[in-house]
């Protein structure tokens, strides 16, 4: 048993020395890619949608996004636009 420990060397199998850095870099979710290119804001019946080319962005639920104001929706239609190359829920506090 003891040489199987002995083997074991921490910097080849750990990605980092200090355990609550190595445990902040082994929870990192894998952010999703950016998969639009234009947004916009479009009435709809109960008030106004955010589109995402030209489709209108739902909830994890899959119901419509609907916001009561065009004003709410110009703004979480701007955190969508603001987003780089992945989607960072964390930038997008509305």
């Amino acid at each position: 048993m003891r040489d199987i420990l002995n083997d074991l060397e921490a910097g080849k199998q750990l990605s980092d020395p200090d355990p609550v850095r190595r445990a902040q870099i082994q929870m990192k979710t894998h952010l999703p890619k950016r998969f639009y290119k234009a947004v916009s804001v479009a009435p709809a019946e109960a008030g106004f949608a955010v589109h995402l080319d030209g489709k209108p962005v739902r909830t994890p639920g899959k119901a419509l996004l609907i916001l009561p104001t065009e004003k709410a929706a110009a703004l979480v239609a701007g955190e969508f636009a603001a987003q780089g190359e992945t989607i960072d829920p964390m930038t997008m506090p509305v």
